[in-house]
């Protein structure tokens, strides 16, 4: 007669009691049921100038224009998977004027889709006056976000002392774009 070893006859039982024990129906089809919500930033335009840069041969230059193109509303990834964007900007301003920044977006044919602006309150006492503005494109305005291919960005100086070669003091910008996409049951 054979005689087995208490452990051989407790694993037997512990994979026979695993083997019949009562199990839930796998449903495989639930992988492809899947949402994801990832949130990417990128760089939009960047400004750092002394207050002298905005002299040119002696005359103040009131306003200063710089214009990005655009291509990746080209991509139908992004396109049916973006559900939100916001330009984001931080201005910090030591000059004694205010200024705007107005953004333009233009499509193809330069058609204007949409306009906003940025103010910056001006430094009087030669500190950074520092300041923030968050532009959300959602719904309509998000379709013609994306109908963009051309960002104008016009910063104007408005109405205050002189500027002149000795004038103290600077502007700067930053700015990012902050894309929100909902990806859900994509063909894997």
């Amino acid at each position: 007669m054979m005689h087995l070893s208490p452990k051989y006859v407790i694993l037997f039982f512990l994979l026979l009691t695993l083997c019949i024990s009562c199990t839930k129906d796998i449903d495989f089809d639930q992988a492809r049921e899947y949402q994801f919500n990832p949130v990417v930033e990128s760089s939009l335009v960047f400004f750092n100038e002394s207050a002298n840069a905005f002299i040119d041969q002696g005359a103040e230059v009131e306003i200063v224009q710089d214009f990005i193109f655009i291509d990746f509303f080209n991509d139908d990834f992004i396109v049916d998977n973006v559900e939100k964007i916001s330009f984001n900007f931080e201005t910090q301003n030591s000059i004694n004027r205010r200024f705007e920044l107005q953004v333009d977006l233009y499509d193809e044919a330069l058609g204007l889709q949409d306009s906003f602006v940025v103010i910056q309150e001006a430094s009087s006492d030669g500190q950074n006056e520092i300041a923030s503005h968050v532009e959300v494109f959602e719904d309509e305005r998000l379709v013609a976000l994306k109908n963009t291919h051309i960002i104008l960005f016009t910063l104007r100086l408005l109405p205050g002392p002189n500027i002149d070669e000795t004038t103290s003091g600077r502007i700067e910008l930053k700015s990012k774009a902050v894309f929100y996409f909902e990806i859900k049951d994509v063909a894997l």
